[in-house]
């Protein structure tokens, strides 16, 4: 469209300005008239049309540069969409879940989606037995975790009730996990 323009206007300034030396003082006025006033762009020029090859190159420097509106009424000049907002942290953390030996609770550690740690916050330790279970259960069942990226664990053999409760804390935060929310 500006090339258009452009073409345009150099081709009224080219007219004029031939008309006034060629026709010199003896020009008709209306003729002088009609060149200094242009051609009036019309709507359905091609904008992509390369201007007549006989017309001078110059640009006329008092030519008005005009823009085209948008048919549409709106806006064209939009900026690209933001990126998308990355979540506030790279956990999540599962509710607290109470078994008879104490209470279990979990976080998942993340790369977007993906789980690539499980850590407790919380393990029943009151008994040296329980420590103990509680540190077998974390181990194997955060390895698990990760490696099948899921709930869907097998239970430590002794330890049932504990594994249960991780099992439950993790599963409610990986559905926290693919609601998007983080901690």
């Amino acid at each position: 469209m500006r090339r258009a323009v452009l073409a345009v206007a150099g081709l009224a300034a080219g007219t004029s300005l031939l008309v006034v030396v060629k026709g010199g003082g003896g020009a008709a006025p209306d003729t002088v008239a009609a060149a200094n006033a242009g051609p009036t762009p019309s709507s359905t020029a091609d904008p992509d049309a390369s201007p007549d090859p006989s017309a001078p190159a110059s640009k006329a420097p008092d030519a008005k540069k005009t823009t085209a509106k948008p048919k549409s009424g709106k806006n064209t000049n939009t900026a690209a969409a933001p990126p998308p907002v990355a979540p506030k942290s790279n956990k999540v953390v599962g509710p607290r879940v109470e078994n008879p030996y104490g209470a279990v609770q979990v976080v998942l550690e993340l790369d977007g989606n993906r789980i690539v740690n499980v850590r407790t916050l919380e393990m029943p330790d009151a008994e040296a037995r329980s420590d103990q279970l509680s540190a077998q259960v974390e181990q194997q069942l955060g390895d698990e975790a990760v490696r099948e990226q899921g709930a869907d664990l097998d239970t430590v053999s002794g330890a049932t009730e504990t594994s249960e409760a991780y099992m439950e804390s993790l599963r409610k935060a990986i559905d926290r996990m693919k609601k998007g929310e983080r901690d």
